[in-house]
């Protein structure tokens, strides 16, 4: 980095703080519960090999979740209150991740372009400014890795499979608006004031360009995105009419009541263990 870093919250100039720690918070819950939904195809994966692929990633998740509730802490935030205390409606994450995922091709829209969204989120982090976040990302993404090759895999496996293509198109379909505007709109204060500091290395139409790089070559299988040449682009716009960018989600909802019930189950096996 050629730019002087931050070494705590305390240093970041006046408004930058109260975003990123947003920022963190949204990162935090996504991890968390995709956890949870890895963990419950560890035994209806389709194959041996898968459910303990999904094991080892809900596992990298749980630790990722754990490492971003800790940095919450210098911006003021109790972080064992974030992990476990929290009612439905206070957590910042996707609406894809509110319950139970139905089906395989619904779980692989969830690892391979919901994982790869938050993927790319960390990527903009790796010369991030604010050293705290900047030292911990690298060996973070290089875990992810292994969630994408798993999810393009069975994509791909999918996509050749009588019936795959359709179940796929259906299942990304239903997921790719959230993945779009998980990133936020162009004009997001939040990115645009974090990139105008060097916190994060790209805005949010720079970070969806990104995560369509990397997503757009299998997803134009079930025409949800197409080259463009220069870039790949998305068939469909975003639409933001019931989007709340405070909490970086569908305005309405959160995590279902089960899914909050094994959070704060977590939390009792903790104490019981120390």
């Amino acid at each position: 980095m050629t730019e002087s870093g931050f070494r705590s919250a305390e240093d970041l100039p006046e408004g930058v703080s109260g975003h990123l720690a947003n920022l963190i918070l949204a990162l935090a819950d996504n991890k968390r519960l995709l956890g949870i939904r890895y963990s419950d195809w560890i035994l209806g994966a389709p194959s041996v090999e898968a459910g303990i692929a999904c094991s080892a990633m809900a596992q990298d998740e749980w630790g990722h979740a754990r490492i971003l509730y800790a940095m919450l802490r210098d911006f003021g935030h109790d972080p064992s209150a974030l992990e476990h205390e929290r009612s439905s409606d206070e957590y910042h994450s996707s609406e894809l991740l509110d319950r139970d995922v139905a089906s395989w091709e619904e779980f692989l829209a969830l690892n391979f372009l919901w994982d790869t969204a938050l993927s790319v989120q960390f990527e903009m982090l790796v010369e991030s400014r604010y050293e705290p976040i900047h030292y911990k990302v690298r060996k973070l993404l290089e875990e992810e890795r292994f969630h994408f090759d798993h999810g393009q895999g069975w994509t791909s496996r999918l996509l050749s499979a009588e019936g795959g293509r359709a179940a796929l198109a259906e299942a990304f379909g239903a997921a790719w608006n959230a993945c779009l505007r998980g990133f936020g709109p162009d004009d997001d204060p939040l990115s645009g004031t974090l990139a105008a500091h060097g916190i994060v290395r790209r805005d949010a139409a720079g970070a969806r360009a990104r995560w369509l790089e990397r997503v757009g070559p299998v997803a134009a299988e079930t025409g949800l995105a197409r080259d463009a040449g220069s870039e790949w682009v998305s068939t469909r716009e975003p639409v933001w009419e019931d989007h709340w960018l405070a909490r970086r989600r569908a305005v309405e909802g959160g995590p279902d009541e089960d899914s909050l019930a094994r959070v704060r189950g977590d939390r009792n096996r903790e104490l019981l263990m120390d």
